[in-house]
């Protein structure tokens, strides 16, 4: 069955944050959301936060009765991710043992293009770790979301931020074509979006449910392993979950698995 996605307004918690929510509406063509009976069931927020922290923009599914709605919205906070504790620091981590970061590698660091990046998790650990990371989206909204987030980073991890080149909004596939021409990527690390299994549905986390539900599936997941093979210099990396089958049906080399996932390793060289 094909994918529909919620249908999306823009909306502000306090009045002051109404020009930055016109901007954004603006910016990506949706309506500003009605303050009574809005139909829309996922609302862009530009958000209320606690004193002291940056005004942020997070997703919200708003319509009543749905499994999905209230709590907390969906939003990334990139310096909360663990980059300081041992665990944190350890190259032995499945996502820097996957591109090629070990103690061997001494002080040198591969270049990464993101070309899912999402929310920007696996772009920022990456950075933390030394890394300088081309982060590409093609989904306006993750995009938005994705580029707030690096915003609000930059106010207190300004040396990690400066590590991390968000691209304009663009198909990954195009992103791949043009990395292919300029050879700029040791290391391509694809992260397609995957079907939700039943298994899965009570233990996923809920902005992963959220972000399902707007994006549906990368229906093109095995034509980017092709476009990715042939844009890294060294290695591709696919991120996939722990019972999913391989992409495209290709063959990983090595295999580094974390909670609930895995990095699957192909040369390109």
């Amino acid at each position: 069955m094909p994918h529909t996605p919620p249908s999306i307004a823009v909306s502000y918690d306090q009045p002051h944050q109404q020009a930055w929510a016109e901007a954004v509406a603006a910016q990506l063509g949706l309506p500003i959301a009605r303050k009574f009976n809005d139909p829309h069931p996922m609302h862009l927020a530009v958000a209320e936060v606690p004193v002291g922290q940056a005004e942020r923009l997070e997703l919200r599914v708003v319509e009543a009765g749905h499994p999905l709605a209230g709590g907390h919205g969906v939003f990334a906070d990139l310096p909360q991710l663990d980059t300081t504790s041992p665990a944190g620091r350890s190259l032995k981590t499945p996502l820097l043992k996957a591109v090629g970061i070990n103690k061997r590698s001494g002080a040198t660091r591969p270049r990464v293009l993101d070309a899912t990046a999402g929310l920007g998790e696996d772009t920022w650990l990456l950075a933390a770790a030394g890394c300088t990371v081309t982060a590409v989206e093609r989904h306006p909204i993750v995009h938005a979301l994705l580029a707030d987030a690096l915003q609000r980073a930059r106010l207190t991890e300004p040396d990690i931020t400066d590590r991390i080149t968000l691209a304009d909004r663009t198909d990954a596939t195009d992103a791949l074509r043009e990395a292919a021409e300029t050879s700029r990527f040791d290391v391509v690390l694809i992260d397609p979006m995957f079907p939700g299994s039943p298994r899965r549905k009570t233990t996923e986390r809920k902005p992963m449910r959220v972000l399902r539900w707007l994006v549906g599936e990368d229906a093109d997941a095995d034509g980017l392993l092709e476009s990715a093979m042939k844009a890294a210099s060294r290695r591709v990396v696919v991120k996939r979950p722990k019972h999913a089958p391989h992409l495209a049906g290709v063959e990983p080399v090595a295999v580094h698995s974390g909670k609930g996932l895995r990095f699957e390793v192909i040369p390109t060289s």
